[in-house]
């Protein structure tokens, strides 16, 4: 891949001003005076404009460099940022995190195909791992920035964030220049029509698929609606400010970081992806399980913290897993339709946390061990099958 470090850092750039608004957006709801499920309705918003917009920007893919697609991600969100900060009203807010959400649909789609498309096929493994441990890793420490800056002033994490997703879209032009041409017109964009994107998966949607997206799905949601309850719980609670939502969620990034390049890496080399990924989950469910039964505010935080640390892994092999079984001429629709999945899995799971959460605040967590306990039901279907050795 060339300009491989080029990439990297703006990953790591994108992922880190991304996540700067996180950890004040309770307090900044708080100061509002908006509804509890607030946080799960906004988080939804922005979800579901990554849903619809994903299978659109995977058909762009085929047209317009995925660097081009990146960068109008990047400065797409800076824009939906900018009208958030500025927000004052439930649909005024739900409006701008739409936003967002269409820009990151653009930004992670296009990322994904940057890799498959400029990546040797020995390498693709590695590359998916790392651009997946940046996003988990780049996005903790943002969040703990933005908690520090929180603490200051909430509107400079949101200036902050503005300036460097503007400047790191700026910057995308920079990578090297791609094999195809761009050469947009109308007719490609009645073709990407992002409802007619969906029906495009008849081209490659088999068993093998379904059962990799519905377990995917089931993952998105499940983890979204604990990473979402979770960030709201300890404000709601425990009266935490932003700076300890920072502190948890940095720590969670060494965390994740330290386990994606020794587990991930050996998982990827040297074992079947497909019962790896199996146990995965149920050391998942085993934590989620556990989360529902302590007391102790401690060890609470700690057993989240190792959730999440599974759950930085199981990404990159999911992802490797459907990679892999991707044709080359449909890859960038499988891409563009897994993002779409993973959307739809943040939608589900953030508005259900958000409704569930105002009658009883541990009830996302139990939502979160059903979802991963359903997800690990359809793994091993799929590993006793042999779909994937």
């Amino acid at each position: 891949m060339k300009k491989k470090g080029l990439f990297l850092l703006l990953i790591i750039s994108f992922n880190l001003a991304a996540s700067y608004a996180h950890p004040i957006t309770p307090t900044y709801f708080k100061w509002l005076h908006l509804d509890n499920a607030m946080f799960g309705m906004a988080y939804a918003m922005m979800s579901f404009g990554m849903f619809i917009s994903s299978p659109f920007w995977g058909k762009m893919t085929y047209v317009l460099q995925s660097k081009t697609v990146m960068a109008y991600g990047s400065i797409g969100y800076a824009i939906g940022q900018l009208l958030f900060s500025i927000g004052r009203t439930s649909s005024f807010i739900l409006a701008a995190r739409l936003i967002a959400g269409l820009s990151c649909g653009a930004f992670f789609v296009g990322s994904l195909t940057y890799i498959a498309e400029h990546s040797r096929p020995e390498e693709r493994g590695a590359l998916l791992t790392l651009n997946a441990t940046i996003q988990t890793v780049a996005g903790a420490i943002g969040y703990f920035v933005g908690g520090l800056l929180g603490e200051v002033s909430l509107f400079m994490s949101f200036a902050i964030q503005i300036l460097q997703l503007a400047l790191t879209g700026l910057a995308f032009f920079l990578l090297s220049h791609e094999t195809k041409e761009e050469k947009f017109h109308l007719g490609v964009l009645k073709e990407s029509n992002p409802f007619c994107a969906f029906m495009n998966a008849k081209l490659f949607m088999n068993k093998t698929f379904a059962l990799l997206f519905m377990m995917s799905v089931l993952v998105f949601m499940g983890y979204t609606s604990l990473d979402q309850s979770f960030n709201y719980y300890l404000k709601d609670i425990f009266h935490l400010t932003s700076r300890y939502n920072g502190l948890i969620k940095g720590s969670v990034g060494l965390m994740s970081l330290v386990a994606n390049m020794t587990i991930g890496l050996y998982i990827m080399r040297h074992t079947r992806i497909s019962k790896s990924n199996s146990l995965l989950l149920l050391a998942s469910s085993i934590s989620l399980a556990i989360i529902l039964m302590v007391k102790n505010v401690l060890l609470f935080i700690m057993i989240v913290m190792i959730f999440y640390g599974f759950y930085a892994i199981i990404i990159p092999v999911e992802q490797n897993m459907i990679t892999s079984l991707s044709k080359k001429e449909s890859r960038n629709l499988v891409l563009g339709f897994y993002q779409a999945i993973k959307s739809l899995g943040m939608i589900l799971g953030s508005s259900i946390a958000g409704l569930i959460y105002t009658q009883n605040p541990m009830n996302p967590f139990l939502f979160a061990l059903i979802a991963f306990m359903g997800s690990l039901i359809i793994s091993m279907l799929f590993k006793e099958k042999k779909y994937y050795e």
